[in-house]
């Protein structure tokens, strides 16, 4: 396991990309976790609906993406240094990471992926099947999350960027 201190630049994480084949249209990318042949794998995917100018009030003028439809929202308060096992998303959901660490590994290929809670703690977890992932909260620190399932297993149309999880480095043409 890397030093997450040291895994600044590769940490798996939302975050808002401006496309340069559309001028000022902005998308939002995080890290997924899927089924491919019997394995889990990371993909780097990049929403297709783009922001827009919200027109709420409270955060009128605000950039807002509609992602998805969900039920049954879940808050999670897991410990320090706390170790989920390998096991499969229970359902297709988004899963944020408020605060706190979480470090993903592979049971079958050493790509791992940090997503560091906050702002960019997003995470899309859609392998219900196949040989699953291992989720670790190393931290000293409690990990908060929320869970939201995707009404009707429906994920959010998409396009992947990348193999692998998002690294930040990634260019869109």
């Amino acid at each position: 396991m890397r030093c997450p201190v040291h895994l600044a630049l590769i940490w798996a994480s939302a975050r808002l990309v401006a496309a340069e084949s559309t001028s000022n249209t902005t998308y939002l990318t995080a890290t997924a976790l899927v089924t491919k042949g019997n394995d889990s794998a990371f993909e780097c995917w990049q929403l297709t609906e783009p922001f827009r100018r919200a027109s709420v009030p409270g955060i009128s003028g605000a950039q807002i993406v509609t992602i998805s439809n969900n039920t049954d929202l879940a808050y999670s308060i897991i410990p320090p240094r706390f170790d989920g096992g390998i096991h499969n998303a229970p359902v297709p959901q988004i899963v944020h990471f408020l605060s706190g660490l979480a470090y993903l590994t592979l049971p079958h290929n050493e790509t791992e992926a940090w997503v560091v809670g906050g702002v960019g703690g997003l995470l899309f977890a859609v392998d219900t099947v196949g040989t699953g992932h291992r989720t670790q909260y190393p931290s000293d620190q409690e990990t908060v999350a929320i869970a939201l399932p995707f009404a009707e297993g429906k994920i959010p149309d998409h396009t992947v960027l990348v193999e692998g999880p998002c690294n930040g480095e990634q260019t869109f043409v």
